[in-house]
């Protein structure tokens, strides 16, 4: 039972003490007291006031970062950690580089490859090898020296017939070898010109396209070895580095977890029942445990569906089942680390 009411019962030795410090005593003789509990009825309220908290005051929240986790799009070996964890760094800074070995060999190799389709294209437009067309223009030669003795030969035996002193079958074997000779003469002029010429259009162009493919995986092959070190795209704080010097790094894995220089936004929740009073562009000052002072951040997203209360802000004077999620980002970059709690206030 509560202690004024266990002391009415059974007062004790000493007596009693009130809840507002009185003691009393009613004495059964003059020689005996015995004390009791005078009730005293303006405590009450005070403990009935003490049951209700006093109205929140502003909204609880962290600083949160959007870190750039910087990693390679190649696998390869850890071969130089060019930072630091803390290091400040500026655009363009070195921050690792993997071994390249493998990707070099490669640039090499379709290098190469690109050699040998512009020379194949350059062989198809020269025709055939000078030799071999020094070939064909002997042959040209002697089919015409053949030529001129079958012509030769075909008069004389024409002359002969017209005189009674050839038969006709005579000449008809002359008109023959005359007109073997004139074609052989016809087909080595041909075969001539066909070696001067250079290869055939569609050969060209399945030439061109090879030419251009071997190219193709030049590029491919030179941007894999740049990828290989990689450098600070924006000026930074490195925060922390995720393998050592030797490590082998799985492709796309972070090396570098790296804070930009604009710092941490502000993260906090607020209430369902008081979102209608959030907007983007709205302006809060933030307080925090080494914040300077007058601290502005402004409003530029708020969530659109709820979510529970985080266990990391939940408190007494907050205790909401469904609240809005709101960031803002800060007036001015801060060396604040994120996580630190901070509390917005509306001005």
């Amino acid at each position: 039972m509560p202690a004024a009411l266990s002391c009415a019962v059974d007062p004790g030795p000493m007596g009693c003490w009130s809840l507002v410090g009185e003691r009393t005593s009613i004495g059964r003789s003059s020689q005996s007291q015995v004390p009791v509990v005078r009730p005293t009825i303006i405590v009450l309220p005070m403990l009935l006031a003490g049951c209700h908290s006093s109205p929140p005051d502003g909204y609880q929240g962290y600083l949160e970062a959007d870190y750039a986790f910087i990693g390679a799009p190649v696998a390869g070996r850890l071969r130089t950690l060019s930072v630091a964890r803390g290091e400040a760094v500026v655009a363009g800074a070195a921050l690792f580089a993997l071994d390249d070995e493998l990707e070099r060999q490669q640039l090499a190799e379709a290098q190469a490859r690109l050699q040998q389709a512009r020379a194949q294209r350059a062989d198809l437009g020269l025709g055939r090898r000078p030799e071999e067309i020094r070939v064909i223009a002997e042959r040209v030669r002697e089919a015409r020296s053949a030529l001129d003795l079958a012509e030769r030969e075909w008069k004389r035996v024409r002359d002969l017939q017209q005189r009674g002193l050839a038969s006709t079958d005579a000449l008809d074997r002359a008109a023959a070898a005359r007109t073997q000779a004139q074609a052989r003469v016809a087909s080595t002029t041909a075969e001539q010109r066909s070696a001067e010429l250079a290869g055939r259009s569609d050969a060209l162009a399945a030439a061109d396209a090879a030419v251009a493919a071997a190219q193709a995986v030049v590029e491919q092959a030179r941007w894999r070895v740049a990828q290989t070190a990689v450098n600070a795209t924006v000026p930074g704080q490195v925060d922390d580095t995720l393998f050592q010097p030797g490590e082998w790094v799985p492709a796309g894995a972070p090396v570098v977890k790296l804070l930009p220089a604009q710092g941490p936004f502000v993260r906090f929740f607020v209430p369902v029942s008081e979102l209608p009073q959030w907007t983007a562009g709205t302006t809060v000052r933030v307080e925090c445990t080494g914040c300077p002072p007058d601290l502005q951040a402004t409003v530029g997203f708020i969530a659109s569906a709820p979510e529970f209360t985080p266990p990391v802000i939940y408190s007494e004077s907050r205790s909401e089942d469904l609240v809005f999620r709101i960031e803002a980002v800060l007036a001015q970059p801060t060396a604040l680390a994120p996580g630190l709690p901070v509390r917005v206030r509306r001005p």
